[in-house]
């Protein structure tokens, strides 16, 4: 039934601040119930030494803790799922209501007026935002209409707020409800500034540490990541994957005859132009000078000559458009399929590659095949042939 509560677009939080203030607001819930919980017991204690005490007031706080305990626990729950957010509302508003019908149906004006700080502080931390205004105003408010409905109140008993002193200490309340608020407001957008840095940096050195500078594609670490992660889905799940390696045919004239900064340029170009040809799940990666690989999940040896056949012709438009004076450009395919009896992502790698050397011995915009090399089962090769 919990699972309703998780962490939705209502109360949706970043989950970097989200893990942050989990870390923080199991131990702070724990501290902040101990102290209410010390301070029963010491009402308790005063009460019994006042033969006087009303025993109505006693079982109103014998209740609030018995509710405020359950609070705790459904608020802690929800911390655990991750919403963080909404675990502050509950508890930012149950301390605000309990410090209310404190405030107003005693005499004593010190302990309501401590508590009202609780729910303030549980906004900033659990909450963040401006959340902490949302309880910093009513109880500023709360303090001014009980001073203009039964006066100052007092302290403790015998110790009157009168005059004075008595405008003094909640002008000081007001302050300091509306300057922990302010604290807690600027400290939270400094820390969610703070996270969305860090996670941009973050980003941007994970898109270097994964990309090709030059073309913009997958570098070779990022591929052979993915192929991992590929083959090991695969292999699980008896599911169809193949690698396509392409080498482009005299691409080292073009560098000698027209100098590197028009082979880079052809580089760009041929990567956008092979990337428009590919599926959204299909993975293009540069992994040398003028070598490629293409990831094909989900796809058979005879789906990847189908693909091969479309960078062929995305490389035949591509020559058409550029500058006369530089030659048609090919490559040489070799492509493979893995094997119920792969070990690892080395076997379709030696087989690719062996595909592309036979390409390549053949001459130039040649495919080959695993199937040229060896004719071992396929997973679902014979029925999608």
């Amino acid at each position: 039934m919990f699972n309703i509560f998780r962490a939705g677009p209502i109360f949706h939080t970043d989950p970097e601040l989200s893990a942050l203030r989990a870390r923080l607001l199991n131990r702070t819930v724990i501290v902040v119930y101990a102290l209410f919980g010390i301070w029963l017991l010491a009402d308790l204690l005063f009460r019994l030494f006042l033969p006087n005490s009303a025993t109505g007031s006693l079982l109103f706080d014998l209740i609030s803790a018995i509710l405020l305990g359950i609070v705790a626990a459904i608020a802690l729950r929800l911390i655990r799922l991750g919403n963080t957010s909404l675990a502050g509302h509950i508890l930012a508003n149950s301390f605000l209501v309990f410090s209310l019908i404190i405030l107003f149906f005693t005499p004593k004006v010190l302990i309501p007026a401590a508590l009202l700080f609780i729910p303030i502080a549980l906004a900033g931390m659990m909450i963040g935002g401006k959340s902490p205004l949302f309880y910093s105003v009513p109880a500023s408010l709360a303090l001014v209409t009980r001073y203009f409905l039964h006066g100052s109140g007092s302290i403790l008993p015998g110790f009157e707020l009168e005059g004075s002193i008595g405008g003094l200490f909640l002008g000081s309340q007001i302050l300091l409800h509306q300057g922990l608020a302010t604290m807690f407001i600027i400290t939270s957008a400094h820390v969610e500034s703070t996270i969305d840095q860090l996670l941009h940096k973050t980003a941007q050195l994970s898109h270097l540490a994964n990309t090709d500078p030059l073309s913009g594609l997958a570098n070779r670490r990022f591929f052979v990541e993915q192929l991992e992660r590929e083959f090991a889905r695969a292999k699980r799940y008896r599911r169809p994957l193949t690698l396509l390696y392409l080498d482009l045919d005299d691409f080292k004239s073009i560098n000698d005859r027209f100098g590197h900064v028009v082979g880079d340029d052809v580089i760009r170009n041929l990567a956008l132009s092979m990337s428009a040809v590919l599926r959204s799940t299909d993975l293009l990666a540069r992994i040398g000078g003028d070598e490629f690989a293409v990831l094909l999940p989900e796809t058979t040896i005879k789906g990847g000559v189908g693909v091969t056949n479309k960078l062929k012709r995305s490389l035949t438009a591509l020559s058409s458009r550029a500058n006369s004076v530089i030659p048609s450009l090919s490559f040489s395919a070799g492509l493979a399929q893995s094997r119920v009896e792969d070990e690892s992502i080395d076997d379709l790698l030696a087989r690719a590659d062996r595909a592309q050397y036979l390409a390549k011995k053949a001459g130039k915009g040649q495919v080959r095949t695993q199937h040229d090399i060896s004719q071992l089962p396929l997973f679902e090769e014979e029925q999608d042939l």
